[in-house]
């Protein structure tokens, strides 16, 4: 979707049948749902957003990294695969200065005597060690411990055994939890700006909060279909370009499948995107739940030869039954330097902050 219009906004996640609104005279305000993940009075996290340091004794490091890793390095293709996360082995003797960073976890047992694991008890209460001895294994999650912005993992056992069994068990809360931490900390980042003041969305059966440095980008209001786009002022490489656009129609019964999102998402291509095509064997179909409502995601690689570019997307839609419509959500990335993911994890961020009039 490289186009030369005017510029607007970032995501968008549109639910309702009815036109679009323009402008607005109402007071912008910040979204300060996100807020609250970081504790200021704390100090600057360090590190990337996406990097995760492991402690763990070197026995049950070898025992266990292949799972770990296959379990935190997920991968994602969308122009090339992508991983969510990056993880880094540390030694306990850093432990001091790796523990200013944003994302820790530390495994071991109350039977070893290796340094990770004498660390982990000596920071336990007597009541969470009995918990443990009780249970086999647990795992604990501890937020802003050290610095504003960190999440740290615990994941603690009786003896080795049953530390490998618990890491195999809580695998994917594991991930889970450190994705949600993830897109809560690029929310975050995302609404430290104000957003589109909310009397822009009067006329629409929902809002949504957009941030304000995102601009208007097509509005079809027979078409029922609406974008935004974030650019820089001026052409760079280094900064992406970032669209969300909402397609709607009314639709009487549930009819949205994989087949009706990727015909749907083709069309709406080829009417307004300026040449934009995607193959849809290179795209991934999933079932997907976004701010509630459950439907489909479909994910992967577009291109543009009229304009020789090229990016990643993802579109959601589902159906909302009080309403008898149907949502169609897309979003796509033009970033020629960098990694597509993140981005497309910031536009889901903002895209899930729908709402829907009743």
């Amino acid at each position: 979707m490289y186009r030369t219009l005017i510029f607007l906004a970032a995501f968008i996640i549109l639910t309702g049948c009815r036109g679009s609104g323009t402008g607005s005279t109402a007071v912008s305000q910040r979204y300060t749902k996100f807020d609250s993940i970081i504790d200021p009075a704390k100090p600057i996290a360090f590190g990337e957003d996406n990097d995760v340091y492991v402690f763990c004794d070197a026995g049950n490091w070898n025992r266990m990294e292949s799972f770990v890793r296959s379990t935190i390095e997920r991968e994602m293709f969308i122009v090339y695969n992508e991983r969510y996360f990056n993880l880094y082995p540390s030694d306990i003797k850093d432990f001091d200065r790796i523990s200013k960073y944003k994302n820790l976890i530390l495994m071991g047992d109350l039977a070893g005597g290796d340094a990770v694991s004498r660390h982990i008890i000596s920071t336990l209460s007597a009541q969470h060690i009995e918990r443990i001895r009780q249970s086999g294994g647990e795992m604990y999650i501890t937020k802003n411990r050290w610095v504003r912005d960190q999440i740290v993992l615990y994941l603690v056992a009786e003896n080795s055994d049953k530390l490998e069994q618990l890491v195999a068990v809580q695998s994917s809360n594991l991930f889970s939890i450190l994705l949600k931490r993830l897109t809560e900390r690029i929310a975050h980042h995302t609404y430290l700006t104000k957003t589109i003041a909310a009397d822009f969305w009067q006329k629409y059966p929902f809002s949504l909060q957009i941030p304000e440095n995102y601009r208007l980008y097509s509005n079809d209001q027979s078409g029922r279909f609406v974008s935004f786009l974030y650019r820089a002022r001026q052409a760079d490489r280094q900064i992406p370009d970032k669209f969300v656009s909402v397609y709607y129609q009314p639709m009487a019964a549930d009819s949205v499948t994989s087949d009706w999102l990727l015909a749907k998402r083709a069309e709406l291509a080829a009417q307004y995107y300026d040449g934009d095509v995607f193959d849809a064997h290179s795209i991934r179909r999933e079932r997907f739940t976004i701010a509630g409502f459950e439907g489909w995601r479909i994910i992967g690689p577009w291109e543009n030869r009229k304009h020789l570019a090229g990016g990643g997307f993802q579109s959601f839609a589902f159906w909302h039954e009080p309403g008898k419509c149907a949502y169609l959500i897309d979003n796509t990335v033009y970033f020629p330097a960098g990694e597509k993911l993140p981005i497309l994890l910031e536009l889901y961020m903002i895209s899930a902050t729908i709402q829907i009039r009743k």
